[in-house]
Parts: structure tokens; C-alpha cells; sequence
């Protein structure tokens, strides 16, 4: 009886750290491994295990920038002011995306993440670049912090060549451990003609969403 026991004792045990596993991420690819740029995607070689041992993250702010050759000021003023509306929602936009879906890590509510980087006086999107990625971890007291990146680059029409409009968003992912980053994703996006722009901002959001290495195939 006693054997009788032990041996179901050690099949649940299996079989819980089957379903353990499998609700985790895959590992990364071995074509990901040591793509250090953000322009591309990338990952550490030990961003599998820095997975597992994250149980809670915590999304930031979103933050904005613009390029812009030739522009006039009028327009560029009022693609500085979509941005910086887009920069507010951002943050909830991916909240909302991620708590659908299935993840190996709980998803902080982004009015808690504010409201306590309100009350440490690091809500301002600069003063958060600028604050070890590690202590924002301490701070929020979660396991890792997602930074998201919003740039617009725009070029005038001219006589010669035709204008464009890129959106791009780049994600990364910082441990608390030391701070340092053990993913990144940029994805850009052309604006057309015909298209608004937040169209192809809630798009780009959807497709950058799906390689965030948390959410579960």
C-alpha cells in the first residue's frame, strides 16, 4: 500500500510539472539568439529561464518621438499632439490585449503601475528612461517592466519625391535581477494614402503584440 502511494505521488508530481510546462513560452529561436539591435528582434540566450522565473510584469508609460524633414511647423505641431495622445493609450492598449490572451506572468493593472510611480515621482516618461530598470522592478515589485517606444518619421512631398509616413513601435523587456534587457522587438508600419493613422497604429499594435515572448501560442 505504502509503494502503491508513492508511486502515485511521484505520477501527480509529473504530472503537475507537465502542466507547469506547458504554461510556459517556447524557448526562443536559435535564429533570434544575438540580434542586438533593436531594429530587429532579439533575445539572450538565457531569456527562457529569465521566462520562467517571471511571475508578474509591469507595462510603463508609453513614450513618443518624431522625425520630420521639410515639415511645416503647423503639421508638425499636430503630429506631435497625435502622438502624445497615442503615447497615453498605449500602455492600456496592451494591457487589454494581454490580459485576453494566455500568459506565463500576471499583468500589473496599469493604474496601479502609475499611481505608484506617481508617488516615487517617476511618472515622467524621461525620468523613467533614465531610472535603473532593476529599481523600477523594486519599486512596482514585480519581476520585469515593459517599455514601449513610439516614433513617427515624416517627409514632405516635393516635386522631385513623394512623402512618407513610418510608424514604428519598439517593445523591451528588462529584468529585475541587474536591469539589463533580455528581449526587444521593433515593427514599423508605412502609412498610405486613403488609410488614417490610427488604423495602422491599432495594426502595428495587434502584430507587435503577438511577438511578445510572455503570451502564449
Amino acid at each position: 500500500m505504502n509503494k502503491m502511494k508513492k508511486l502515485i505521488t511521484i505520477l501527480l508530481s509529473i504530472v503537475t510539472i507537465s502542466l507547469s510546462a506547458q504554461k510556459l513560452p517556447n524557448p526562443p529561436k536559435a535564429d533570434a539568439i544575438g540580434k542586438e539591435s533593436l531594429w530587429e528582434s532579439f533575445e539572450k540566450k538565457d531569456t527562457y529561464d529569465i521566462l520562467v522565473r517571471t511571475k508578474k510584469i509591469a507595462i510603463l508609460p508609453g513614450s513618443s518621438a518624431y522625425f520630420a524633414k521639410n515639415i511645416d511647423p503647423d503639421f508638425l505641431q499636430k503630429y506631435q499632439n497625435w502622438l502624445d495622445t497615442v503615447s497615453m493609450i498605449v500602455q492600456q492598449k496592451y494591457f487589454m490585449l494581454l490580459i485576453k490572451k494566455s500568459l506565463s506572468a500576471a499583468i500589473q493593472n496599469p493604474d496601479e503601475t502609475n499611481k505608484i510611480l506617481n508617488q516615487k515621482g517617476l511618472l515622467n516618461t524621461e525620468t523613467l528612461k533614465q531610472t535603473p530598470k532593476n529599481t523600477l522592478c523594486f519599486i512596482l515589485g514585480v519581476d520585469a517592466v515593459m517599455f514601449v517606444d513610439i516614433t513617427m518619421e515624416l517627409t514632405k512631398n516635393t516635386l522631385v519625391t513623394a512623402g512618407s509616413e513610418e510608424i514604428a513601435i519598439g517593445l523591451r523587456l528588462y529584468e529585475k535581477s541587474n536591469g539589463d534587457f533580455f528581449w526587444a522587438n521593433r515593427l514599423t508600419a508605412k502609412l498610405k494614402n486613403g488609410i488614417s493613422r490610427d488604423y495602422v497604429f491599432t495594426n502595428a499594435i495587434s502584430e507587435s503584440f503577438q511577438s511578445i515572448p510572455f503570451v502564449i501560442k
